[in-house]
């Protein structure tokens, strides 16, 4: 319970920011939202309503302790009501999980129906200088470059599904930076596992070349070499993006390929009327890698390895968000996995109701993909009042 009476006393720190001195705001900067998600869920055949509601906090600290060295903290707390939880074996333990060489991720309320999860994904302390970052503690290393799936993003992947985690999942790791130039850096990133075979630890080349980010990887991918790298430009008037990884065992381990690729590549363009379209390609050799496995993963929303990203082999996502005034947008995404016979599509649409305010409706349909997850799934549909402080 100590984390929630830590949570609830920065929360007021947050609400009530005018309290500090002048000269503290300056140093110690706090920010925030608190989100209330009531939603429906029903199941393959549109029948079967659950319901379910989630109440979300989440507070960022920053505190400029010099120039060149801050501190982060920043976590979030749930408190959820699914009426299928009830029953659920391992639900608990499921929340609880924590990858990070440090456990700071605590269930404090598993009763039936309720979750109460409270978690710390960011915790870093950084340094900088004009040619140099360091950051050492949980942190998101964000080395993907698609704008849906990343499989160059060794340390930290995110679920595409998972809309109310806008933040993304962070890494326990060392992390230096050095920049050669203006158009080129080379960076280390060490993330210590409390065991060898699921550290991760690699280093990245970027460069620019003929108006192009260019990036190599190379490095140790729990007990498996990862080879790759990414591109960032422009196609005519379209964003140009696109990475790969390879990852092969050190080991040979008995029933599965030694050896498979994961590649993404996608195209963005904005029309003249402020729509923004994405279209991605993705080939996940990491599906079924090791033979007859079946797919342990218990909820839709929680991140797969880069190595085997989706869940199906091949993926064609396209997108589309546009601002309609300052005060309406909307948008919405459509996923086809053809080898599992699967889809996915999400609309929704948001409104801002004051300055610090806004209001959105979200569906996550699932359709196909017979003894599948997307199966298993069913729709969602989701109203959310989000209050940012």
């Amino acid at each position: 319970m100590r984390c929630i009476f830590l949570s609830l006393i920065l929360f007021l720190l947050t609400a009530f920011p005018s309290a500090a001195e002048p000269h503290q705001q300056d140093k110690l900067r706090l920010r925030g939202y608190v989100k209330l998600l009531p939603g429906l869920q029903l199941d393959k055949d549109f029948s079967d309503p659950a319901f379910n509601n989630l109440l979300h906090h989440r507070l960022n600290v920053r505190w400029d302790i010099t120039d060149n060295v801050d501190l982060r903290i920043e976590g979030r707390n749930r408190l959820m009501y699914n009426e299928l939880f009830d029953g659920v074996p391992g639900l608990k333990e499921l929340f609880e999980q924590d990858a990070g060489l440090v456990d700071m991720s605590w269930v404090w309320l598993a009763d039936g129906r309720w979750i109460g999860h409270s978690e710390v994904d960011r915790l870093y302390l950084s340094w900088r200088t004009d040619n140099w970052r360091v950051r050492m503690g949980r942190q998101r290393v964000n080395w993907g470059i698609n704008l849906v799936s990343n499989p160059n993003d060794l340390f930290n992947t995110y679920s595409f599904f998972d809309f109310d985690y806008e933040e993304r999942p962070g890494a326990d790791a060392l992390r230096v930076q050095h920049f050669l130039g203006r158009l080129s850096s080379i960076e280390l990133a060490v993330s210590p596992a409390r065991s060898d075979r699921n550290t991760v630890a690699a280093i990245k080349y970027a460069h620019n070349w003929r108006a192009y980010d260019i990036q190599l990887i190379s490095g140790y991918f729990r007990d498996r070499l990862a080879l790759g790298g990414g591109w960032a430009g422009h196609l005519g008037g379209a964003g140009f993006k696109g990475e790969a990884t390879w990852f092969y065992d050190l080991e040979k381990q008995s029933g599965s390929s030694r050896g498979n690729m994961v590649a993404a590549a996608g195209l963005d363009y904005m029309f003249p009327r402020g729509t923004f379209a994405i279209l991605e390609f993705l080939y996940n050799g990491g599906y079924q890698r090791v033979a007859g496995s079946d797919d342990p993963t218990l909820m839709i929303t929680e991140p797969l390895r880069p190595d085997n990203i989706m869940f199906s082999e091949f993926a064609i996502t396209l997108s589309a968000d546009k601002v309609f005034s300052p005060l309406v947008s909307g948008g919405v995404a459509f996923m086809v996995l053809p080898d599992i016979e699967a889809a996915f599509v999400m609309p929704r649409f948001s409104y801002s109701l004051g300055t610090n305010l806004d209001f959105e409706l979200v569906a996550q349909i699932f359709a196909g993909g017979e003894e599948t997850i997307f199966e298993e799934a069913g729709s969602r549909f989701f109203g959310v009042l989000k209050y940012a402080m």
